[in-house]
């Protein structure tokens, strides 16, 4: 089947749900191949995905693929159940001519009682207007971070570290900006960077750190090769090796996914 027509069948694509890539902000995304296990070990939980509309390829969360599945999966189920429902009315309503006038009439109702629903539901769009206003900043912050706005995810994980407008809590935190860095975000990369550096709702992993910083720092982040530096000062020979062996690979990686973009 041709892959435009795939996008018109993908339901969670066309409601914008799932995963997003970070450059195009499109869809469309496949599971992708590890390039080397140096990679895979300064990632984990997370996994490659390639978008198909740009060809980007980035990190996320393994289970980040679930919701498209889900949504899918429910509208499928929907659509065949509405298509054997009609087959069997439209089967009955040949045999039994007095059925088929009474299914004329009763859908007759139905669309009078469907201008009713619809009155209503515009009544409710407008209550949850209401309300979408009512809420808190925190509360819109953490909605859009849920949806895979990797700002958002940046900017929850900075306020629940320091309990800015949340209550603080460093293990939240560290699973938020862990996401922001695996949808490829610069200074999302730099700042778990620093978490690992500082032990943030983390184990504090010198390595770790190296490897983030140098993410950031081959996608252009400003301070990142800054803060590599300063770390490396710190660093036994041996760790500074380790950390290199795995950074290496992943750099020209980086490299790569630019140039595509």
């Amino acid at each position: 089947m041709p892959p435009s027509l795939l996008k018109f069948l993908d339901i969670a694509r066309l409601l914008g749900a799932g995963i997003k890539c970070p450059a195009c902000k499109g869809t469309l995304c496949r599971p992708s191949k590890w390039i080397s296990k140096h990679e895979r070990m300064g990632a984990e939980n997370f996994r490659p995905y390639r978008c198909d509309d740009c060809a980007t390829r980035f990190l996320a969360a393994k289970n980040a693929a679930m919701e498209r599945a889900l949504i899918n999966g429910a509208a499928g189920i929907l659509l065949g159940l509405a298509l054997l429902m009609a087959g069997d009315f439209w089967l009955e309503s040949l045999d039994d001519p007095k059925t088929l006038r009474e299914a004329q009439a009763s859908t007759a109702d139905s669309a009078a009682s469907t201008t009713g629903n619809e009155i209503q539901l515009r009544s409710g769009e407008a209550a949850a207007d209401t309300r979408k206003d009512s809420e808190t900043p925190a509360e819109k912050l953490e909605k859009s971070a849920e949806r895979g706005d990797s700002n958002a995810m940046l900017q929850l994980g900075r306020d629940l570290a320091v309990g800015n407008n949340l209550t603080k809590n460093v293990e939240q935190a560290a699973k938020w900006i862990q996401l922001a860095a695996a949808t490829g975000n610069p200074e999302g990369m730099f700042e778990l960077g620093r978490f690992y550096r500082d032990g943030v709702g983390l184990a504090q992993d010198s390595v770790r750190a190296y490897v983030w910083f140098s993410r950031a720092a081959a996608a252009h982040h400003l301070t990142a090769t800054q803060a590599r530096d300063e770390l490396v000062r710190t660093m036994s020979d041996d760790k500074l090796r380790e950390a290199q062996a795995l950074t290496l690979p992943v750099e020209a990686a980086a490299s790569t996914v630019l140039r595509k973009q």
